[in-house]
């Protein structure tokens, strides 16, 4: 899906959804940066980083089934349908998902990260429209972005670092 495709309210109604079921989860990614003021390019998904228990996997499912979740394949725009239960992220470090409310991504271990409990020390909450959306710092996503090493992330790590400089 292409960027423009999303608003802004999408992303607050998955966050919703994820409250709603009380997923301990981080987000993580572009959207972690644009809500800490980072002027990043709007991005085409929502990333987010879950804790790593059977029980919170369990509660992330229900919200993913809420959502009315597919699989997010190349070249399929409604996505794929698989199960979704308590084996859905056994093994798996990423998953990408199509949602009613957009594009959904969990990343159960960032890259650069050993995933939530590492994030979760310099995460904070915000609030937006009333609703409350943990987030990893902006040092974090930094840590992340860089580990990645993807071409696409370049341009965002020079925003990212010349943000922080300015908050210095």
């Amino acid at each position: 899906m292409p960027p423009e495709s999303l608003t802004p309210v999408a992303f607050e109604k998955i966050i919703e959804a994820l409250n709603r079921r009380k997923v301990k989860y981080l987000v993580i990614g572009g959207v972690a940066a644009i809500l800490q003021g980072v002027p990043l390019p709007r991005t085409a998904d929502l990333d987010v980083t879950p804790a790593g228990t059977l029980e919170n996997k369990k509660r992330l499912v229900r919200a993913l089934v809420d959502l009315d979740a597919r699989l997010r394949v190349p070249g399929i725009d409604e996505g794929v349908e698989i199960p979704l239960d308590d084996r859905t992220f056994t093994g798996m470090v990423a998953m990408t998902f199509i949602t009613q409310f957009g594009p959904f991504d969990v990343a159960c271990v960032p890259d650069g990260t050993t995933g939530y409990d590492d994030l979760l020390r310099d995460s904070i909450i915000l609030e937006r429209l009333g609703v409350k959306i943990p987030v990893i710092s902006i040092d974090d996503i930094v840590r992340s972005k860089r580990a990645a090493g993807r071409e696409k992330d370049a341009s965002h790590l020079v925003i990212l670092m010349d943000h922080l400089v300015a908050q210095s």
